[in-house]
């Protein structure tokens, strides 16, 4: 025991003078910072909206003259070209109505050929005194009667020409045609509302249409009004469309949509052709402060 009270101040002594060995840490310098230099620019907002394609022409097909419908020549939903046959009603009684108009004309002119002559054999006598004058002012009138009995005549026939050539019923624009409301062998009453018998909506250009509440009108227009935001010239905003494909179309100050051709149509559509659209951005405008 003795010996070791001897050692322990030794010990102790060791460990103070292994703890003064220790080096102190070496002081740090500056840390390195960034400096931005702020300043005032213009900055481009955009807004999104959903919108909705739709067709700037909206075209009814409806028949104008009563009858069988005999066939329907397209098929719904395709793209049919300016002038297409859509349907076809029985020719067959506007055809008869034709036939009679033409003989009805080729009759009224014989009368009149008989009255033209009546009225020449007439003249002659008259001046001779052979006949009254009675006698020629009813070869007059009898003549002029017989001219507008042709002209009637000859409006029929024109009026039964139209009625057969509205039997075919074609489209008058290229576009997107509809599903038929009418199917083969019905009565189509050219005076009901069974004479629509579809629609075609034209495809080029396209409207796309989406709204703004009224409440975020008027924060632009405090904004505008503060110098917060900043309106193009002449409102010349940009506006974007994005489809449902990821296709985006921009344009300034309104919007007009080609038709890509190489997208099929669908094999029904609906009377008034609308397709969703993903989004509608529409910038305003800038942002004007610290950017």
């Amino acid at each position: 025991m003795p010996h070791l009270k001897h050692l322990a101040p030794l010990l102790i002594a060791a460990i103070l003078a292994a703890c003064g060995e220790e080096k102190a840490p070496a002081a740090r310098g500056p840390s390195e910072v960034s400096v931005i230099q702020v300043l005032a620019q213009e900055t481009p907002i955009t807004y999104e909206y959903t919108a909705q394609t739709e067709s700037s022409q909206l075209v009814e097909i409806r028949t104008r003259v009563s009858g069988f419908l005999d066939k329907r020549t397209y098929k719904e939903g395709n793209v049919v070209k300016a002038g297409q046959t859509l349907f076809q009603i029985d020719k067959k009684p506007f055809e008869a109505q034709l036939a009679a108009a033409h003989g009805e004309l080729s009759a009224q002119k014989a009368r009149l050929s008989v009255a033209e002559a009546t009225l020449a054999r007439v003249k002659p006598l008259v001046e001779q005194n052979a006949l009254s004058k009675k006698d020629l002012d009813d070869s007059n009138g009898n003549e002029r009667t017989a001219q507008a009995a042709v002209e009637v005549a000859r409006a029929n026939v024109l009026t039964a020409e139209l009625n057969l050539g509205y039997a075919t019923i074609k489209s008058p624009i290229e576009g997107l045609a509809s599903f038929a409301k009418v199917q083969d062998g019905s009565y189509l009453n050219a005076n009901s509302q069974e004479a629509l018998l579809t629609t075609v909506a034209a495809l080029d250009p396209m409207r796309v249409n989406f709204s703004v509440s009224e409440n975020e009108v008027l924060k632009y227009r405090e904004k505008i009004a503060k110098g917060i935001l900043k309106v193009p010239p002449h409102d010349n905003f940009v506006i974007e469309v994005v489809l449902s494909d990821g296709s985006v179309y921009s344009e300034k100050g309104h919007i007009t949509l080609p038709t890509p051709r190489s997208r099929k149509a669908p094999a029904r559509c609906c009377s008034v052709p609308k397709s969703p659209i993903r989004k509608a951005r529409w910038s305003p405008g800038s942002l004007s402060g610290p950017g």
